[in-house]
């Protein structure tokens, strides 16, 4: 078990054996002084030489379980590395995991909190301890995201393609889909971005549930990261042709009602297109939802109970599109990584 020293989580590579995965556990702080928590940390090192190393991350919002299946799978998957080392922390933000929210105890988003400040607030202070930990050792970072819950993700990549390195990357990774998506502030990306290494977000499937297709999808794009840097052999050519999306945006319900969605995850729809409808509680047709740019879907809105302002359907535009200030303004605060 890797313990608490003089106030400080230190995670020793050298405390790992080479040759072999292991899965140690981590000793978080203690709920008001009166519960331990702990969660796992996987470390696979091929050799005495850790570089090159890929860092994958899962749960830093504690609702998005998703994430923590795929490194479930990565882990007790019977990896042979010829080089290198993974690294994979399948539930950063064990808080909100154990009660279901995808915030810290005191109500921060840790996404929000990176690189984190040694003395800060407690979101502050445990994003410092991911953070320092992660970024001693690692690369390439991998954070495994979905949307939070009653949103579903279709499999998608986000970056900022300015960012060194991530163009190599993308060439070479499983998922067609990329999401070419500013930096955040306060989140790992960022911060990550801020030493010029690479990070990449994985999107896909709905908070608070596991999709084994996404899964898949998520395993798959670790594995071929891997490849790429020559830790594991390439058993799978991927479409090196990647469908790029430069902005995205979040089509709203004009009224209330119950939705019956009519569209396909990952569709692409043309202008004018009906994706959706929304009916009155008798069943009278209240108004079609009808796109007003081509495009394709990203995320849909899980829910049948709409309000007027909800968002329906994440579009990813394919062409340049004009700018909406208030609506690039309004989807500032929808849950995003």
């Amino acid at each position: 078990m890797i313990k608490l020293k003089e106030n400080v989580y230190q995670l020793n590579i050298d405390d790992f054996e080479v040759g072999k995965s292991q899965t140690k556990l981590v000793e978080f702080p203690s709920f008001y002084g009166l519960q331990k928590v702990q969660a796992p940390v996987y470390v696979y090192r091929a050799g005495q030489k850790i570089s090159p190393c890929v860092v994958v991350t899962a749960c830093i919002h504690g609702d998005e379980t998703n994430g923590i299946r795929i490194a479930q799978s990565l882990m007790l998957k019977k990896l042979k590395l010829s080089q290198g080392t993974l690294i994979i922390l399948p539930v950063v933000n064990i808080y909100g995991f154990m009660n279901k929210l995808r915030y810290l105890p005191d109500r921060k988003d840790l996404n929000r909190c990176f690189p984190g400040h040694p003395k800060g607030s407690f979101g502050s202070r445990f994003a410092d301890f991911i953070f320092q930990n992660i970024t001693r050792y690692g690369d390439v970072f991998i954070d495994l995201h979905s949307g939070g819950p009653g949103r579903f993700n279709v499999p998608q990549i986000r970056c900022d393609l300015k960012t060194q390195g991530i163009k190599e990357l993308i060439e070479a990774i499983s998922i067609p889909l990329v999401v070419n998506s500013s930096l955040r502030d306060g989140s790992l990306r960022q911060a990550i971005s801020d030493l010029n290494k690479p990070c990449i977000v994985f999107e896909g499937g709905e908070g608070l549930r596991v999709d084994e297709t996404i899964t898949k999808y998520g395993v798959n794009l670790v594995q071929s990261i891997m490849a790429k840097l020559e830790m594991i052999p390439a058993k799978s050519k991927y479409i090196k042709d990647k469908v790029i999306i430069k902005k995205t945006k979040w089509v709203r319900a004009h009224e209330a009602g119950i939705l019956i969605n009519k569209a396909h995850r990952g569709k692409v729809v043309k202008k004018e297109e009906v994706v959706g409808e929304l009916r009155d509680i008798n069943g009278k047709l209240i108004t079609r939802i009808k796109m007003e740019h081509d495009g394709v879907i990203l995320g849909i809105s899980q829910s049948a109970m709409i309000m007027a302002g909800d968002a329906l359907y994440n579009l990813g535009f394919l062409k340049e599109s004009p700018k909406d200030e208030d609506e690039e303004f309004f989807d500032y605060f929808d849950f995003e990584t």
